[in-house]
C-alpha cells in the first residue's frame, strides 16, 4: 500500500499513461474471479475489472473502429522447450514462490525464451498458447523498431520535423517537432492525462483510437492537429502521449508506401510469428500502434529475443540506448521505474535499463516485455490488472523479471 501511494504522488504528475482517475491500490482480488457474462459487457466499463482480463482477449469485439489482422510468418519460428525449465516454484522474494507472484499480480501469460527454446511458460486467467492479448502501450515498442528500420534505409531523418514527412502537420505543435524527439516523446505537447471522464484529453483521444464509444470522434489526424503545447521546450522534458506514437505511424506509413499492418507483417516475418496479430484502427481507418497491437504471449517474447539479439537495426539501439538525450530518469516517473532495476531512460518508444542492459516494453494493465541484451534471453509478462498502472504490481514484474533473466545469464 505505501508503495502505491508513494507512486500515485511522484507518477500521476507526469507520466499520462499512469495520470488515470484509477490509478491507486488495487482493487480486491475476489472481484477478479467472479463470474460475469461476457455476452453483456458493458462498452462503457470495458476496460475495468474484472470485465478487461476477457476484453482484452478479444479486442476485436470491443474496440469502437475494428482491427486489421496480421499473418502469422511465412516461415515460423521453430520453437523448443528446454530440456529443464527454469523452476517457478522457488522462492522469489519474502517467502513467496515466482508462481505465487505470478498469480498475485494477474499474470495470464508469462514466457521466458532464448534461441526459440522456452525456458519457462505460464498461463491463467482464461488465456493459453496461441491466443492474442492486447499490449496496450507495450506496442509502442514496436512503432521504434519501425521508425529505426526506416533511418537505417535513409528514408527518415531524426533530426528532421514531423512536418517535413507529412506536410498536413504544417503549423501544429507535433508538426515542428524532430522525429527524434516525437520518439523520446519530447516533442512538447502535453501529456495526456484522465482517460475516463468525458472531455478531458486523455478520454476525447480514446474516441479516436476506439477505447471510447460515449461521444463523436472529430478524426485521429485533426486530434494530433490540435494537439496543444506544453510549455515545455521541445527535446526537454519527457511528457507522455499516444499522438506521438501515432504520429510515427503515419510518418512511416508516408515514407514507406506501406500501411502500418503490412510493416508490422515485415517483423512477423522476421521474427518467425507462430499466429495471427492484429492491430486496432482509429476513427480515420489508419490505425494505432500507440496501443492497439494484439500479439500471443510466445510471438511477444519472439518480438523480444529478436531485440535482446541485436537484430532490430542500428538506427533503433542507438535511439534506445541514448542515455544523454533522456528525459525520463531524472523525472519522478523515471525515479518510480527505478526503484527495482537503477536508472531507467527512455528513447524509440522504448525503456532502458543500463545497468543490466535491458530493453523494456511497457503498457498498461501490465503488459510488460524485456530485452537481455546480454545474453539474448526475452522475459514478456501479460498481466490482469485493476488499474492502467499498478504500481506494487509494476515493480514486481520488473523485479522479478530481472530476477529470472539474471539467474540465467
Amino acid at each position: 500500500m505505501k508503495k502505491s501511494l508513494c507512486a500515485l504522488t511522484l507518477v500521476t504528475l507526469s507520466f499520462g499513461s499512469f495520470a488515470d482517475s484509477a490509478f491507486g491500490p488495487s482493487e480486491d482480488v475476489q472481484k477478479f474471479y467472479q463470474a460475469f457474462d461476457t455476452k453483456n459487457i458493458p462498452l462503457s466499463r470495458m476496460q475495468s475489472w474484472p470485465y478487461y482480463k476477457y476484453v482484452s482477449m478479444n479486442m476485436q469485439d470491443f474496440v469502437a473502429h475494428g482491427m486489421v489482422n496480421i499473418p502469422a510468418a511465412v516461415d515460423p519460428a521453430k520453437i523448443n522447450s528446454a530440456d529443464i525449465v527454469f523452476d517457478l516454484n522457488q522462492e522469489f522474494k519474502g517467502g513467496q514462490s515466482f508462481i505465487e507472484n505470478l498469480i498475485a499480480t494477474q499474470t495470464k501469460g508469462f514466457v521466458v525464451m532464448k534461441n526459440n527454446t522456452l525456458l519457462a511458460e505460464f498461463y491463467d486467467n482464461g488465456y493459453n498458447r496461441g491466443m492474442t492479448n492486447n499490449l496496450q502501450s507495450a506496442s509502442k515498442t514496436y512503432a521504434g523498431v519501425i521508425i529505426g528500420r526506416l533511418v537505417d534505409k535513409g528514408l527518415i531523418d531524426l533530426d528532421q520535423t514531423a512536418a517535413h514527412y507529412m506536410p498536413e502537420l504544417k503549423g501544429s505543435v507535433i508538426g515542428a517537432a524532430t522525429i527524434r524527439d516525437i520518439s523520446n516523446m519530447a516533442s512538447g505537447i502535453e501529456s495526456l492525462g484522465d482517460y475516463h471522464t468525458q472531455g478531458s484529453n486523455g478520454y476525447e483521444w480514446e474516441l479516436e483510437i476506439g477505447l471510447q464509444t460515449n461521444g463523436t470522434p472529430k478524426g485521429h489526424l485533426k486530434a494530433i492537429q490540435q494537439a496543444k503545447a506544453s510549455g515545455a521546450l521541445r527535446g526537454e522534458k519527457w511528457e507522455y502521449s499516444d499522438q506521438n506514437t501515432d504520429t510515427l505511424g503515419l510518418i512511416a506509413e508516408t515514407v514507406s508506401g506501406k500501411s502500418m499492418p503490412e510493416l508490422l507483417g515485415e517483423i512477423a516475418n522476421d521474427v518467425g510469428y507462430q499466429n495471427t496479430s492484429a492491430i486496432a484502427k482509429t476513427s480515420d481507418g489508419s490505425t494505432s500502434p500507440a496501443f492497439g497491437i494484439d500479439v500471443s504471449a510466445i510471438d511477444y517474447a519472439l518480438f523480444h529475443q529478436y531485440i535482446a539479439e541485436g537484430k532490430a537495426g542500428k538506427s533503433f539501439y542507438e535511439t534506445a540506448m541514448d542515455i544523454q538525450r533522456d528525459n525520463l530518469a531524472s523525472s519522478s516517473t523515471g525515479k518510480f521505474l527505478g526503484q527495482v532495476s537503477g536508472k531507467v531512460s527512455y528513447g524509440m518508444q522504448t525503456y532502458y535499463i543500463a545497468e543490466e542492459n535491458i530493453l523494456m516494453s511497457l503498457g498498461s494493465f501490465g503488459q510488460v516485455g524485456f530485452s537481455d541484451l546480454t545474453s539474448g534471453i526475452s522475459v514478456i509478462n501479460q498481466q490482469d490488472w485493476s488499474i492502467n498502472i499498478d504500481s506494487d504490481k509494476a515493480l514486481d514484474a520488473i523485479e522479478r523479471s530481472i530476477k529470472i533473466i539474471k539467474a540465467l545469464r
